[in-house]
C-alpha cells in the first residue's frame, strides 16, 4: 500500500457465519494500513463466535444487526474511513482486494465501485452461476461507468453514503439495487473494479439457486416501482434476460389457453423457439470454457426466468397493494 492511500473502512454483516467469517479476515489481514479499520456488524446466535474469531484477528465487532442493510448502515455510520468497503461475510477476497477495489477513487468524480465474485466449486450449478455473473461482468467492462453496485464486494466514499440515506433497510433484498440506481439517478459515477475479486459460495443446490432468484425479483419489483426507467435496461442486466422472462412468461399463458384452445399449442412451439435463439449468445460465448454447463444452460435459464417472472409479478402486485393502502 502507499502511504498517501484514504483511510478506508471494511464493513462486514455477519449472520450464522460462524463457518465463515475467520477465512474473511484471515484473507484481510495484510491488506489494511494501521489506520484501517475492520468491522463485522453481528447479533444473532452466533455474535459470541462471531466475536472471538474476529477481535483476535483485529476486527471490532458491533451490534445490533437488525439485517443486512441496517448492518452495513450501522457499520458505515460508526466507521472513521473516508472510503468504506462492504465485503459479506462468506466472500474471501484475494490478496489485492483492497487495492483494487480503492483504484477506480483515484478518480475524484467517482463515488462507488463493484468488485467481482468468482468460485472455487465444480458443481454444475454453482458453474453455472459463476458463468452468469461472467456474462454480467462482461457487459460491465466495456463501459465507463455502471449504475449497479453488488454489496457483497462493492466501495464507497463514506460522506455520499451517509449523505444518500445508505441502504434502504426496508427492503429485505435489492437494497444494493435501489442505492445503485439512486445513486446513479442523481448523477453520481460509479465505476466496476474487475481486479477486485472475492470468492463466494453459490448455491449447490438447483431449488436454493431458483429461491434465490424467486427472491431477488420479488424484492427487485419495489425497486422497478421507484425507479421506472430502469426497466428499460441498466449496466447490470443482459437485455436477453428480460426478453426470455416476457417469453417464459407468455409460454406458461399459452399452454394454459391450450387447455380449451388446441390451436394456442402453435404459439407455445414459436415461443420456445424464440426462447431458444436467446440462449444462443450465452451459449457461443462460453461453450468452450465449460460444454457441459453451457449444453445444459437453457433448461437452467429456462428455470431461472420462470422462477424470477413469477417473483417479479408478485412483487409487482404487492408494490401496487402497498401504494394503494
Amino acid at each position: 500500500m502507499t502511504d498517501d492511500r484514504r483511510t478506508i473502512s471494511i464493513v462486514i454483516p455477519a449472520y450464522r457465519a460462524q463457518g465463515t467469517i475467520g477465512a474473511c479476515l484471515d484473507a484481510l489481514r495484510g491488506q489494511t494500513a494501521p489506520d484501517d479499520e475492520v468491522i463485522v456488524v453481528a447479533d444473532d446466535e452466533s455474535r459470541e463466535t462471531v466475536r472471538a474469531l474476529g477481535e483476535p484477528r483485529g476486527a471490532r465487532v458491533l451490534t445490533p444487526n437488525r439485517g443486512a442493510a441496517a448492518a452495513r448502515n450501522l457499520g458505515a455510520a460508526d466507521a472513521r474511513g473516508e472510503i468504506v468497503l462492504f465485503l459479506d461475510a462468506d466472500c474471501v477476497p484475494e490478496r489485492n482486494w483492497v487495492r483494487a477495489m480503492l483504484a477506480p477513487f483515484a478518480d475524484p468524480e467517482i463515488v462507488g465501485a463493484c468488485g467481482m465474485k468468482q468460485t472455487k466449486q465444480r458443481g454444475i450449478i454453482p458453474r453455472f452461476i459463476q458463468i452468469e455473473f461472467d456474462y454480467r461482468y462482461d457487459n460491465e467492462r466495456a463501459l465507463p461507468h455502471i449504475d449497479f453496485i453488488d454489496s457483497g464486494t462493492a466501495g464507497y466514499r463514506r460522506a455520499i453514503f451517509l449523505e444518500q440515506g445508505g441502504f434502504d433497510s426496508r427492503l429485505s433484498d435489492a437494497e444494493d439495487t435501489d442505492l445503485s440506481y439512486r445513486l446513479a439517478e442523481r448523477g453520481y459515477k460509479m465505476a466496476f473494479a474487475s481486479d477486485a475479486i472475492v470468492y463466494h459460495h453459490h448455491p449447490e443446490a438447483l431449488i436454493e439457486y431458483l429461491r434465490r432468484k424467486f427472491t431477488y425479483a420479488f424484492w427487485r419489483a419495489d425497486v422497478y416501482a421507484r425507479h421506472p426507467r430502469k426497466l428499460a435496461s441498466d449496466s447490470r442486466t443482459p437485455q436477453t434476460q428480460k426478453i426470455q422472462g416476457v417469453l417464459v412468461g407468455s409460454l406458461v399463458g399459452s399452454l394454459v389457453i391450450s387447455l380449451a384452445w388446441r390451436d394456442a399449442l402453435w404459439l407455445a412451439a414459436l415461443i420456445v423457439i424464440a426462447f431458444a435463439l436467446t440462449t444462443l449468445p450465452f451459449i457461443t460465448r462460453y461453450f468452450q470454457r465449460d460444454p457441459v454447463v453451457v449444453l445444459l444452460s437453457p433448461w437452467l435459464i429456462a428455470l431461472s426466468a420462470l422462477a424470477g417472472s413469477f417473483g417479479l409479478g408478485l412483487g409487482f402486485v404487492r408494490a401496487k397493494l402497498k401504494r394503494e393502502t
